[in-house]
């Protein structure tokens, strides 16, 4: 038994390194299983420093004081909406990619790369620059005024500029996760929040004679880490160290460029409906006073570090669903988002067990203040319930979005965060005085829906057909 044990163990192992090293494999036929983690380990380790970034970067600012605190959670979910443009170009680049890598057209993934990566710059430029100039008034709108903290403005204006640099860095790595390059995207964004957190704590803190610059340092960590990330992906295409050649010569193909930015307008606006309703939430929330936002802005970071994973097989079931439907396979496309949605939604339930009896102690480590952490611990508490269903939503969402069904994922979210949660968060929360126990109440009760409406659609089968 214990060395069969060491064998399985083993194996596992040097798969799961040659999915982290680039080994290439079949994504289309052979064990669906094997395709799901050749995709999902890298995809999964990806967001994984991403939940290690959020919390060191939240114990970095947590050393800054509530009131920065509060200032980087405005910012930080503005960040948040204004590059929406990047998630719907990350989802029109994946989208095409994957179904032309199914296709076996490495032409078709090239001409693609060269209108992702155009309109991107373009984005780039205007959303970091508009951002940067109307900083001030944007912060004072989401109901923080930056002059209560040193260099508070400074801080925001930074911050916003760097908003084009994440904008390229999410369209490359959708170009990436759709060519089956999963682990490119993973080191691009390792080496993004790793320099991030070097940078920070000799920046904020100080190190020898370099001074500390407070919040400014984190600023600029943040601007430095997400340039170097660019320049490496840069790299990565200019010296062919991917499946997408960018070398190749630029033809204007207009009916390609439509096809693109319907897909991202579509993965725009679906973006752009969760994300201006959290801000819409925060709005809510931050009349219940800065300590009920601290504990919402510290629980929402914690419990986002834990499902990040389940996201990253979330990602690596869209991915093979459109290059199994890429290469004329509907039938396993769909075996695979059913094993994957099983596989996520056995992890998030023992993920609920966990914050069900933890949350308490893991909340200590981010807040000394009593009340600050008794509304975080509350958030975790009441949104865990809905992770039983949470893992399908994660999956069938993507694989919606990657066989071109964007529209409808899009109509999707406007009933679960505009016609169910804000308005529930209103009646519980502000009519009915529930206060954050009513936002959480609504929070799950939304996301339970839209769970039911994600399985309706997946079991229809309609998405089988479409063409891109």
């Amino acid at each position: 038994m214990m060395r069969k044990f060491l064998h399985i163990l083993k194996e596992g192992t040097v798969f799961a390194y040659g999915a982290l090293a680039g080994k290439k494999a079949e994504l289309t036929s052979g064990s669906i299983n094997r395709s799901i983690f050749s995709l999902a380990i890298p995809m999964v380790m990806e967001l994984v420093m991403e939940s290690v970034f959020v919390s060191v970067n939240l114990l970095i600012i947590a050393k800054l004081g509530d009131k920065v605190l509060g200032l980087v959670g405005i910012t930080d979910n503005y960040v948040n909406f204004a590059y929406a443009i990047a998630v719907g170009l990350g989802i029109a680049a994946a989208t095409l990619t994957a179904r032309r890598a199914g296709e076996k057209d490495k032409e078709g993934m090239g001409k693609t790369a060269h209108y992702i990566i155009m309109l991107a710059l373009f984005f780039a430029l205007l959303i970091g620059g508009l951002s940067c100039y109307f900083a001030g008034e944007i912060v004072g709108f989401l109901g923080i005024n930056a002059g209560i903290v040193n260099d508070g403005l400074s801080f925001s204006r930074l911050v916003f500029i760097s908003i084009g640099l994440v904008i390229l860095r999410l369209s490359i790595n959708g170009l990436f996760r759709g060519a089956g390059d999963a682990d490119l995207a993973m080191k691009s964004l390792w080496l993004c929040h790793i320099s991030n957190i070097v940078f920070a704590v000799v920046l904020v803190f100080g190190v020898g004679f370099i001074p500390a610059f407070g919040l400014l340092g984190l600023a600029y960590a943040t601007i430095l880490s997400r340039l170097l990330a660019v320049l490496y992906q840069f790299f990565i295409l200019l010296t062919g160290k991917t499946s997408i050649n960018i070398l190749m010569k630029f033809d204007f193909d207009r009916p390609l460029l439509q096809k693109i930015l319907k897909i991202a307008f579509g993965g725009l606006v679906q973006y752009i409906i969760p994300t201006s309703s959290w801000l819409i939430m925060v709005k809510i929330i931050s009349t219940f006073g800065t300590t009920a936002l601290a504990g919402y802005i510290i629980a929402q970071r914690i419990a986002s570090v834990a499902t990040m994973p389940a996201w990253g097989i979330g990602n690596a079931a869209g991915v093979l669903t459109g290059q199994n439907l890429g290469a004329g396979d509907p039938v396993r496309a769909e075996k695979t988002v059913w094993r994957a949605g099983t596989i996520n939604m056995s992890y998030l339930i023992a993920v609920a067990l966990f914050w069900q009896l933890a949350a308490e102690h893991v909340v200590k480590f981010f807040t000394v203040e009593s009340e600050v952490a008794r509304y975080a611990v509350q958030y975790i508490h009441v949104v865990s319930m809905a992770y039983l269903l949470l893992g399908f939503t994660m999956v069938i969402s993507r694989a919606l979005n990657a066989a071109g069904n964007i529209m409808q994922v899009t109509l999707l979210y406007i009933i679960m965060f505009y016609i169910i949660q804000l308005p529930l968060a209103y009646l519980l929360g502000v009519r009915l005085q529930w206060e954050l126990k009513g936002i959480f109440t609504a929070i799950v009760s939304s996301e339970i829906v839209l769970a039911v409406l994600f399985l309706m659609i997946f079991k229809n089968g309609k998405w089988k057909t479409i063409k891109i």
